[in-house]
């Protein structure tokens, strides 16, 4: 999934704010993109933090309504 603190005014399919950022470890206001990639493990640089169990949640509740739309 893609994260990104480039909100538009728009919000799209699958899109999910992460409501507790700062928690996550993360420096801006987020939001998680429906994008599905894989990366090889050794070309991740750093992790960008953790999402809190409720931002999980709404995470899993948007894969759930992308894969069975």
């Amino acid at each position: 999934m893609a994260v990104t603190s480039q909100k538009g005014s728009a919000a799209y399919f699958g899109d999910v704010t992460i409501r507790l950022w700062q928690g996550a470890g993360l420096q801006n206001p987020s939001v998680i993109k429906p994008v599905f990639t894989t990366v090889e493990k050794r070309l991740v640089l750093k992790t960008l933090g953790t999402p809190a169990e409720t931002d999980q949640s709404s995470l899993l509740n948007a894969i759930r309504a992308i894969l069975c739309k």
